[in-house]
């Protein structure tokens, strides 16, 4: 399997001043049939996913947290397989699916009562910054 991983990750702002972090690793399945892009030096692979690829084309595989998941199902996994430390998507999300899941587990370690604002960090490597704006006020608002 192809695929592109991502590290999410969300800060959170609290009334009295202080921060919060939280994370977790956002792994895409691409598709196997999609070019890949060639790379003309030695010390790389000789061809490389483009970023696009994932945003475009992905699907939600597995997610990477800390922490064990309580009610996995809620978003839309299938479980926790050990010998990858990674719970499993349910086949058929899209990468904006998935990542709108992602947020959700986070946002949802974030919140508390004094809990004031949230933003993702952006980061290289991270997705699109308009895309995650998107999808994490999808999460918010729900």
């Amino acid at each position: 399997m192809r695929s592109w991983v991502y590290y999410i990750e969300l800060l959170g702002y609290y009334e009295k001043g202080s921060k919060d972090r939280v994370s977790a690793v956002y792994v895409v399945a691409l598709p196997e049939d999609k070019p890949l892009n060639p790379v003309d030096m030695e010390c790389y692979a000789s061809e490389y996913a483009p970023a696009k690829l994932a945003v475009e084309h992905g699907m939600a595989y597995a997610i990477g947290f800390d922490e064990e998941i309580k009610n996995p199902q809620d978003y839309d996994l299938m479980g926790y397989r050990e010998d990858l430390e990674l719970y499993i998507f349910k086949e058929g999300l899209s990468f904006q699916e998935g990542l709108e899941r992602v947020y959700r587990l986070l946002y949802e370690n974030l919140k508390r009562d004094n809990l004031v604002a949230v933003e993702p960090v952006i980061d290289v490597g991270s997705p699109p910054k308009e895309l995650m704006l998107e999808c994490l006020k999808k999460v918010i608002s729900a």
